[in-house]
C-alpha cells in the first residue's frame, strides 16, 4: 500500500480567513460611461425600445436587398414617415392606455 496522505493532511488550514477575501470591496465602482455618452451625442447614436423581433427583422432583409447598413435603412424609414406626417399624410391614432397615450391599444406595442 502506498504512502498517500489526503491533502487535508498535508496542507495547514489558516484560523483566519484569507487577506484577500477580507478586503474585498463592499460593491463594484460605477463603470465609466462617458465615452458611450460622447458617441450619442457626437454621432447621433439612438436605441430606441419595443420594436418587434418581425419588424426588425423586416428592416433587416430591406438592408441587406439595398446592400446598405440596418442603421441607414432604419434611418430612411423614420426620415420617410417623420416627413409624411409633417406633411399631414400620415395620421397616427392615439388611445389612452391608463395614465398616458399609445398608438398600439391591443399589446402597448405591437
Amino acid at each position: 500500500m502506498s504512502d498517500r496522505r489526503s491533502i487535508r493532511d498535508r496542507v495547514e488550514w489558516a484560523e483566519e480567513p484569507i487577506d484577500v477575501l477580507a478586503r474585498r470591496p463592499e460593491s463594484k465602482p460605477q463603470r465609466d460611461r462617458s465615452w458611450e455618452a460622447r458617441q450619442r451625442r457626437e454621432k447621433g447614436v439612438a436605441t430606441y425600445r419595443g420594436i418587434p423581433h418581425d419588424l426588425q427583422e423586416e428592416i433587416k432583409k430591406v438592408a441587406q436587398e439595398l446592400h446598405v447598413t440596418i442603421g441607414e435603412t432604419a434611418r430612411y424609414f423614420l426620415e420617410y414617415a417623420l416627413a409624411a406626417y409633417r406633411r399631414g399624410e400620415l395620421e397616427p391614432e392615439t388611445h389612452d392606455a391608463s395614465k398616458k397615450q399609445t398608438l398600439y391599444p391591443a399589446s402597448g406595442a405591437e
